[in-house]
């Protein structure tokens, strides 16, 4: 599907498109169908043999970003309390960092 990211700088646009849409349209079917779409293609992707942990926990951050920006907190804190999980057991502090930053901004 057309606007699905496959590079950092891509997810920016991508998150920034999903704002836009919820601004104009809320929650809507096609803003969960389009975030739908996302989340398989990234799932599939790090549910793969070789894929580390790391690489796990940015797709879990990721999403609780999608979430934030369409102010879907609850599922935003769960996702980055499974990510925070997995992060501090395998000692990943700068991811560990980023999801309590992220954690605070939406207390």
């Amino acid at each position: 599907m057309e606007g699905i990211p496959n590079k950092p700088e891509s997810f920016e646009n991508f998150k920034s498109a999903i704002y836009e849409i919820y601004k104009i349209d809320g929650w809507s079917e096609k803003l969960n169908s389009l975030i739908g779409v996302w989340h398989t293609k990234r799932q599939q992707e790090t549910d793969i043999p070789g894929v580390t942990i790391e690489e796990r926990v940015v797709f879990q951050i990721e999403l609780a970003q999608i979430y934030i920006v369409a102010e879907r907190y609850d599922s935003a804190h769960t996702t980055l309390n499974d990510a925070w999980t997995e992060a501090e057991q395998e000692g990943l502090t700068g991811l560990v960092q980023k999801i309590k930053d992220l954690m605070n901004s939406i207390l």
